[in-house]
């Protein structure tokens, strides 16, 4: 039930919700959430909110259908495993002409569309292009710089943004009883859901994280820098990239408040932390890629000494 609350929260949710109350819906919407673990579940509630009689109930027939993947007007992609082939595309092409059943929408549902190669786009444009009566297309993705320009422009974007701290806590209170445990785990993720429940759920966070804070505080010189790269997990290293990345918007986020009561982070500007961030976000999506590990470690590290002595002079 949190994952329904925290998406009827958003704003993305008020405004499918009211445009669905205008009987205005569009043919096509790309909503974009860095949540790839939940994006799916996500989608779902999107999914029953535009389907349901009433407004996402969750509780009538059709939203525990959708919910199980099960409803007959309603089709998920990918079908299996994590990506869309064409395979799905041509399944779903062969399905916009067939009437809905008994709903008066034809709801297909698309998740991590990031994903699509550009043959299987190119086949589902035409349908975006020129979509068959009574057809309401759902696509979800994590990022949209993959996608094709002509498939963005043809659809309508609704971002959802990581959540905010209050909304969690007040959401995630009731299934997560540990408290202190919830908030570090709050302070960490970043706001996203899935970072949040996985740092609840493992204790072994903890620890890179606390590594994270260490490198930031403590870090001033290359020495510094190798002294930490040999403490770094490398077999690990996409989880370090992450706990980084929530400890940097963690700072941020006190910086603006004016709560950071720490004189050696706040020796970092925003504008230095910005860059940092931006830093660990293509080092995130490129560690699949690299066959040096130790080079992105010590790329990671010397930027962030780099980033914050470069800022420090301005």
């Amino acid at each position: 039930m949190y994952v329904e609350e925290l998406i009827k929260s958003t704003n993305a949710y008020k405004i499918i919700s009211g445009e669905k109350k205008r009987n205005s819906l569009s043919h096509a919407y790309l909503i974009v959430c860095p949540d790839a673990d939940y994006l799916r579940e996500y989608l779902k509630v999107f999914a029953r909110l535009i389907a349901c009689d009433g407004d996402g109930c969750s509780r009538c027939r059709v939203c525990k259908l959708i919910n199980e993947e099960g409803y007959a007007d309603c089709t998920f992609y990918p079908k299996e495993g994590s990506k869309i082939l064409t395979a799905d595309v041509d399944d779903l092409l062969s399905q916009t002409y067939i009437k809905p059943i008994e709903n008066k929408t034809r709801l297909f549902v698309l998740s991590n569309v990031e994903n699509m190669n550009a043959s299987a786009q190119n086949k589902i444009l035409k349908t975006l292009e020129e979509p068959p009566a009574n057809v309401c297309i759902l696509m979800g993705a994590t990022m949209d710089y993959t996608l094709l320009p002509t498939v963005k422009s043809r659809v309508k974007r609704i971002d959802v943004p990581p959540f905010g701290d209050k909304i969690l806590k007040n959401t995630l209170i009731g299934e997560f009883s540990d408290i202190k445990r919830l908030d570090k785990a709050i302070s960490s993720g970043g706001g996203r859901l899935s970072e949040i429940v996985r740092i609840y759920n493992d204790s072994g966070v903890e620890k890179t994280t606390s590594l994270c804070r260490a490198v930031l505080s403590e870090m001033r010189s290359s020495k510094d820098a190798v002294k930490f790269s040999s403490k770094i997990d490398k077999d690990n290293l996409t989880q370090f990239i992450a706990e980084m990345k929530a400890e940097v918007m963690r700072i941020i986020k006190l910086k603006l408040a004016g709560l950071l009561n720490d004189p050696v982070l706040d020796a970092y500007s925003i504008g230095a932390l910005l860059a940092i961030e931006d830093l660990l976000s293509a080092k995130e999506r490129a560690v699949s890629f690299s066959s040096n590990v130790q080079m992105t470690v010590d790329t990671i590290l010397f930027g962030i000494l780099e980033e914050k002595h470069k800022w420090l002079k301005l």
